[in-house]
């Protein structure tokens, strides 16, 4: 075999791997020295070169992760064909990364880039915040991609080379506007010039988040109000529950609820002779009237809403 590195990424097309996985695949492998004849000191010695940006600032955690998982497959592929007999990541530290939920574009802030974007923008926005796409799947989905009939849209070739389904809305429908041929956003882009349009234009309309918050937006509405994490993995593409669930944030409804309960006592809030099962409440022993509880302003968005 002349270039392990060129057969590899041979391989990866065979297998129907995005080109955006390639091409990253591609940027970390040319890092590595020797990438078929490396050693326990040659190996931790290129890892610890991997720790500071150009820029020199520490590389993010995550970063270091995606690294590490791109020469592991790698090596294990070579090990398949018999290139080497052992996987140098054996003699990579493990990466500990933080466990945070995910953060959404917030309501207003989505009203807000709604309101200011062209058309384009608009369609971009709206199949991220209302579809769930990513940027590499918005940069390529087409108006033949949607079926109306079925009220779905095709999602082709996502991530990992896979096809999936996502249901159509109302509020989705709307923001797309009046159909017609070829891509919805109005031509052809690659991944990272979308994120990019995107990025600025949120950023114009004081919305400091990355596009991919938007996307965030539709998972932890599509968990919150069905509280179902298998179909939310269906939908959004995810290989695994795992990944998923760091978007179940719950609603202030659903923590209002628990409050309450939680501010009942006796089991499920079932009455006894002194008012509640395991004793008076606190209203009982003051004296005071059992009395119904106080009344909440509606929270979230109204019937007109159209997310």
């Amino acid at each position: 075999m002349d270039d392990p590195v060129v057969a590899h990424l041979d391989h990866l097309r065979q297998s129907r791997y995005s080109q955006a996985t390639i091409n990253e695949r591609t940027r970390i492998l040319s890092t590595l020295p020797h990438p078929t004849d490396l050693d326990r000191l040659t190996t931790q010695a290129w890892w610890d070169s991997r720790q500071i940006r150009p820029d020199g600032q520490p590389r993010a955690a995550s970063s270091l992760s995606a690294e590490a998982s791109h020469c592991r497959e790698f090596w294990r592929w070579c090990r398949q064909q018999g290139l080497i007999d052992h996987n140098p990541a054996d003699w990579l530290p493990k990466v500990r990364q933080a466990r945070t939920m995910a953060v959404a574009v917030p309501e207003g802030g989505l009203y807000r880039v709604l309101q200011t974007a062209d058309e384009p923008m608009r369609r971009m926005i709206a199949l991220a915040a209302m579809a769930g796409l990513r940027s590499a799947e918005i940069a390529t989905v087409t108006w033949e991609d949607i079926d109306r009939g079925e009220g779905v849209l095709h999602v082709r070739a996502g991530k990992g080379g896979k096809d999936r389904t996502v249901p159509l809305s109302a509020g989705l429908l709307g923001e797309l506007g009046d159909p017609s041929t070829g891509h919805i956003i109005g031509k052809a882009m690659n991944p990272k010039a979308v994120s990019a349009a995107i990025g600025r234009h949120l950023r114009d309309n004081d919305v400091d988040m990355p596009a991919h918050k938007l996307r965030a937006r539709y998972a932890t509405r599509f968990l919150a109000s069905t509280q179902d994490a298998v179909a939310a993995a269906q939908v959004l593409g995810h290989a695994d529950l795992s990944s998923i669930l760091r978007y179940a944030v719950a609603s202030s409804d659903t923590m209002r609820k628990g409050a309450e309960a939680a501010g009942r006592v006796g089991s499920h809030g079932a009455r006894g002779r002194s008012g509640f099962v395991g004793g008076p409440t606190p209203r009982a022993v003051a004296g005071a009237p059992d009395a119904a509880p106080p009344a909440y302003p509606a929270v979230g968005r109204t019937d007109s809403d159209t997310g």
